[in-house]
């Protein structure tokens, strides 16, 4: 997990810094005012990161194309003119700004304006289309560059970040992300979930329908990979991925076919392999360990869908 963080009033120093996180850029703060009050936390971990970015003062930032990576920049407060690809939006705390790689940008932050920044590394990107399409992504991802943070998948993406900075924010060994296969799955929710919240060149075609010659096949394939696999750092889109299918098409057999979703038989089946090490394990066993064990990471969501299930919380089954 890379950790950087950054204090100075210094207009130079923070635009080496900065500079270090995403790319070279100018820096120009507003005209009479000869510093900045720089408070800079960069946080990433695979293929993303957060990175909590307050310059203090009214400043013009000119960064050059982002080349390896894109940019959701979210104002905590005040607002943000963002200039990208011959486009432009006024950013705020309901509308945040996105930058794909290729262009260079304008952007002119008020004072008062603290921003939350998810990075994402572009081959991130790529592979996570790729595996929501089904088939190889042939040309460039382009975001739209304002994104309204007020939808209900937006507002769960951005949970998704918020649960993603506090975990970052953790010391060593005290986080979810310290395991390899839990930031994966993280990494793989947060980029699919901005991808179906957020439009692009490819929206389009995400928003096809999708058939398939042999649901009720693909569903029984997909249901023994899933019960063989549960356990691991297993996403909807793995399974698509090895099935050799893309995730709306396996969303909709598993739709017509059990009239739910991979997402929701994925986690009942996590659940009731839990509720099984629960009900047969020694004293030695915890609740978080069983479910960490069989491929958990929200464990207040576990707790809350696991009373759902079996009319119980989990620690009652354990003493049983």
């Amino acid at each position: 997990m890379d950790v950087v963080t950054v204090r100075t009033r210094d207009v130079e120093h923070a635009r080496a810094e900065v500079g270090r996180v995403f790319c070279p850029h100018r820096l120009t703060p507003r005209p009479g005012v000869h510093s900045v009050r720089l408070r800079m936390a960069a946080r990433r971990v695979g293929g993303v990161g957060i990175i909590d970015l307050d310059y203090g003062r009214a400043v013009r930032i000119q960064p050059t194309p982002l080349e390896t990576f894109y940019l959701v920049q979210i104002p905590r407060s005040g607002g943000t003119v963002v200039r990208h690809a011959g486009h432009a939006v006024t950013s705020t705390p309901d509308v945040a700004s996105v930058l794909s790689p290729y262009d260079a940008s304008d952007m002119h932050w008020s004072e008062g304006s603290p921003h939350r920044i998810f990075y994402a590394d572009r081959r991130a990107i790529d592979r996570e289309l790729a595996r929501l399409l089904g088939r190889p992504v042939d040309g460039p991802i382009r975001f739209d560059i304002g994104m309204a943070m007020t939808t209900p998948t937006a507002r769960a993406w951005a949970r998704g970040v918020d649960c993603l900075a506090a975990e970052l924010s953790q010391p060593t060994d005290a986080s979810l992300l310290d395991h390899p296969q839990v930031a994966a799955r993280f990494e793989q929710g947060l980029i699919g979930k901005l991808l179906l919240a957020h439009r692009h060149t490819y929206s389009n075609l995400l928003a096809e329908p999708a058939r398939h010659p042999a649901p009720g096949r693909l569903v029984r394939q997909a249901c023994a990979l899933i019960s063989d696999h549960h356990g691991e750092a297993l996403a909807v889109g793995d399974v698509a991925e090895a099935l050799r299918v893309s995730v709306r098409t396996l969303q909709d057999c598993f739709r017509r076919e059990l009239q739910t979703t991979p997402t929701a038989y994925l986690r009942a089946c996590r659940l009731d392999a839990v509720h099984r090490t629960l009900r047969t394990s020694d004293h030695g066993m915890s609740v978080t360990t069983a479910a960490l064990q069989h491929g958990f990471v929200h464990l207040g969501r576990f707790a809350s869908d696991y009373r759902a299930r079996f009319g119980e919380a989990p620690s009652t089954t354990l003493r049983r």
